[in-house]
């Protein structure tokens, strides 16, 4: 899958989550979504292929030096002069409903890299979702009390953004799911 098509889904599975977030709004539990995209680039000017260790000129003329393991494949492709362009995707979910079972954690995430012999690219995708039990609520101070999937307790503040809290009861689930993809491509 190239960056292009990556980034692509990573916006879909953004609008399907935004989607369902206001599917649960509805019901009037609360629902709180957030995303970004945050995209640079940087020129390559210096290589110790020895090393394996580039210098990359950023668009603001900073520059830094990387060493870049062997999990970068196609090492040997980058010369200087070279293009270096990431985006950074990243979006959170914090949705109310009532509860389905005990409080869990998911992880899942995939990694990708360029075929031998094209300029060096990866594609990574990590998705955590987790849920945790309504405890309590004291809803003069706008705290929640929270029992996470290793029976962790935390008290979390509800900020005023969050119009319907009084929807909250204590049984009721928070699912939280935070999305990050990075996708990093060198180019002639």
């Amino acid at each position: 899958m190239n960056r292009k098509s990556h980034m692509t889904c990573l916006i879909g599975i953004s609008t399907l989550l935004v989607s369902a977030c206001s599917q649960t709004e509805n019901m009037a539990k609360p629902v709180v979504a957030a995303t970004d995209t945050i995209q640079t680039q940087a020129t390559v000017i210096a290589i110790n292929r020895p090393e394996r260790e580039v210098v990359l000129r950023g668009q603001d003329g900073t520059t830094m030096g990387y060493a870049l393991d062997e999990r970068v494949r196609n090492f040997d492709q980058i010369e200087v002069g070279d293009v270096v362009t990431a985006q950074y995707y990243e979006s959170i979910a914090i949705a109310v409903e009532p509860a389905t079972g005990k409080p869990t954690i998911k992880d899942t995430s995939s990694d990708q890299r360029a075929p031998l012999g094209d300029k060096p690219e990866a594609n990574n995708l990590r998705i955590r979702e987790l849920t945790a039990m309504v405890e309590d609520i004291d809803y003069s101070n706008r705290l929640v009390t929270l029992r996470g999937p290793s029976g962790q307790i935390r008290k979390v503040k509800v900020g005023p953004d969050v119009t319907n809290l009084e929807a909250v009861r204590r049984g009721d689930q928070v699912r939280v799911r935070h999305t990050e993809a990075i996708a990093v491509a060198v180019t002639e």
